[in-house]
C-alpha cells in the first residue's frame, strides 16, 4: 500500500519546510484583533512609535513676553522659555501560555483560539490601565514653567454616588482646563468612570429626562455619550484603578505606582499623556519538541508617561490617602 501524501493547510505554498509557517499569521491576526477590542484609552491619548532610539523628547516652548518701548532705547529681544517632556518605553510585556501536544491530540474542541484572546485581552487590560495610571498622575502633575499651572483636581464627596454632583463635576472638569488655556475647543475632551458612575448617571433624572438631554435617552435604552460636549466612557479597567493602591503594585514599573483610593474619574485632552511604542502587539508560535508541546507568546513593548499636565483633571471624593 502506498504512503499518503498528506496536505499541510500551514505550509507556506510558495517554498519552505515549515509546516507553522502561515499558523503564525493568522495566531497573529487574532492576538491583534483581541487587542484592538478590549483596549479603550490608545486612540484617545497621543501614540508615538519610537525606532533606533531610547526615548522620546518632546520640545515645550512657554509664552512670549513684552512691554513698552520707551524711545531710544535699543530692542535687544525678550527670552522665551523652553523645556522638554521626555517619554521612555517600559520593559517588554509578555504573556504566554503552554499546550501539550497529547492535551491537544485528546481535547474534544480547539484551545488555541481562546487561548490567544485571552492573551491579546490580557496585553490591553494592562496597556490600558497604565494609560489609565498615567492620566491621573499628569492631573497630579506640576507645571512646566513658572507661570503656568500644573493638572487639576475636584474633590467632593458625593462623586461617590450623586448622580447630579458627578455631571456638574465632569463639567466643572471641562472649564478647569478652558481657563488654564487648553484648546478644549480644537480637541477631544474625553471623562472616563467606572461602569457603577457611569450607570448612576445614565440612570439619573437629568440623563433620562426629555428636557435636559433633548430626548436622546430613556428607560428602554440608557444612552449616556456626552455631558457638556465631553465624550463619556465607562471601563471594568477603571474600576479596578480608582479605588486602589497601586503604591506598592510590584506588576507595574514604578513610575505608575501611586495611591488611587479616592478618585473616582478623570476628564483629559489626547495632550494629557503619550506612549512611547516600541514593539506592537506581536505573537509567536514556539514548537518544543523537547518538552513535547507547543508555547503561545503574545509580547509587546511600550511606554507611557504625562505630556502636558494642565490637560488633565482628577474627580475624587477626598484627599490622595497618605
Amino acid at each position: 500500500m502506498a504512503d499518503s501524501t498528506p496536505n499541510r493547510p500551514g505550509l507556506d505554498a510558495n517554498g519552505g519546510a515549515d509546516v507553522n509557517a502561515l499558523m503564525l499569521a493568522l495566531f497573529g491576526g487574532e492576538v491583534i484583533t483581541a487587542f484592538q477590542k478590549n483596549t479603550m484609552l490608545m486612540d484617545k491619548h497621543q501614540s508615538k512609535t519610537l525606532s533606533k532610539g531610547k526615548e522620546f523628547r518632546f520640545p515645550a516652548i512657554w509664552k512670549a513676553t513684552g512691554g513698552y518701548h520707551t524711545p531710544g532705547t535699543e530692542i535687544t529681544g525678550d527670552t522665551i522659555p523652553h523645556t522638554e517632556i521626555i517619554v521612555s518605553p517600559d520593559d517588554k510585556l509578555v504573556s504566554s501560555v503552554f499546550i501539550a501536544d497529547i492535551d491537544e491530540l485528546l481535547n474534544h474542541f480547539d484551545v488555541r483560539q481562546p487561548y490567544t484572546t485571552e492573551l491579546g485581552r490580557f496585553l490591553a487590560e494592562h496597556y490600558d490601565s497604565n494609560i489609565l495610571r498615567t492620566l491621573l498622575l499628569s492631573a497630579r502633575g506640576p507645571a512646566l514653567f513658572a507661570g503656568d499651572q500644573g493638572g487639576g483636581a475636584l474633590q467632593n464627596a458625593g462623586f461617590d454616588a450623586d448622580a447630579n454632583i458627578l455631571i456638574d463635576g465632569i463639567s466643572q472638569a471641562k472649564e478647569v482646563m478652558d481657563v488654564k488655556d487648553v484648546p478644549i475647543h480644537s480637541q477631544p475632551v474625553h471623562a472616563l468612570l467606572a461602569p457603577a458612575q457611569w450607570y448612576r448617571i445614565a440612570r439619573s433624572d437629568k440623563n433620562l429626562n426629555r428636557d435636559t438631554n433633548g430626548g436622546t435617552a430613556s428607560v428602554k435604552s440608557m444612552t449616556l455619550t456626552t455631558i457638556d460636549d465631553i465624550n463619556v466612557h465607562k471601563s471594568n479597567i477603571a474600576a479596578g484603578v480608582f479605588g486602589a493602591d497601586d503604591s506598592a503594585n510590584a506588576n507595574i514599573p514604578a513610575k505608575y505606582r501611586a495611591k488611587f483610593g479616592t478618585t473616582r474619574g478623570v476628564v483629559w485632552t489626547p495632550m494629557a499623556a503619550c506612549s512611547a511604542l516600541v514593539q506592537r502587539p506581536s505573537f509567536q508560535i514556539v514548537d518544543q519538541p523537547e518538552k513535547q508541546g507547543t508555547l503561545l507568546l503574545s509580547r509587546m513593548m511600550v511606554g507611557t508617561d504625562p505630556l502636558r499636565t494642565k490637560c488633565a483633571v482628577e474627580l475624587r471624593t477626598g484627599a490622595i490617602p497618605a
